[in-house]
Formats: structure tokens, C-alpha cells, sequence
């Protein structure tokens, strides 16, 4: 498995839009830091996710071989990559994962562009 991304910090589920098939989670951390950060995976096709994460550790697997597979009960997706979260069992099968930092707060828009209901 490849580590993607990886952060200290609460995330939650903001938006998931089904006609772009957008998922976005956010974390905003008034306490420890002024910076927000958006995490967004583009195209997805199937997912397990909880509401929130008090840390948050994205990892690609890198091999269609590779034993967590099978032990997680996922396949390969045809278009695509699996993307587990924090080791599982949480995961998104999408084609992208991209997150941005910024000095934004909950209601400023994203830099992923207008995503209903995100302003």
C-alpha cells in the first residue's frame, strides 16, 4: 500500500453529490489551527465511510495482489483506484483524491468549485 495523505486532526463528511460523484470531507480545527483543509474524491463509485474521523490516513493500494483486499472483501475496480482510510475498513473507490489547505472556515466556498450546498 502507498500512503497518499495523512493528518492529526477531526475530519467529517461534508458533501457527496451523486450527479458528479463527489465526495468531500473537511476539516476545520479552530483550536489547534486557522487552516482548513478539503479532501475531495472525484468519480466515486462505491464507498464506506463514517460521519467523522478524529485523524484521518488515506492509502492507495498499489497491488491487485494485495492480501487487504481480499481480507476487506473489495475488488478492483475497473476504473479507478481504492482508497483506503485509516487502514480500513473505511474506503472510496474513485479515479482522484486531492485535498487543498487554506484560511477558509465552514461556510466559505471550496476551492473544488461551487458544490451544492457548500456555497
Amino acid at each position: 500500500m502507498t500512503k497518499v495523505a495523512g493528518w492529526g486532526r477531526e475530519f467529517r463528511l461534508w458533501h457527496y453529490t451523486v450527479s458528479y460523484s463527489q465526495l468531500l470531507l473537511r476539516s476545520i480545527d479552530i483550536n489547534d489551527s486557522t487552516k482548513r483543509i478539503d479532501l475531495l474524491f472525484s468519480n466515486v463509485e462505491r464507498m464506506q465511510v463514517s460521519s467523522e474521523y478524529n485523524h484521518l490516513t488515506i492509502e492507495e493500494f498499489a497491488s491487485s495482489t494485495d492480501p487487504k483486499l481480499s481480507e476487506l472483501g473489495l475488488q478492483v475496480p475497473k476504473f479507478g483506484k481504492i482508497f483506503l482510510i485509516n487502514g480500513g475498513p473505511d474506503f472510496v473507490t474513485a479515479t482522484h483524491c486531492q485535498w487543498h489547505e487554506d484560511d477558509g472556515d465552514a461556510r466559505s466556498p471550496s476551492k473544488f468549485g461551487p458544490l451544492r450546498g457548500t456555497d
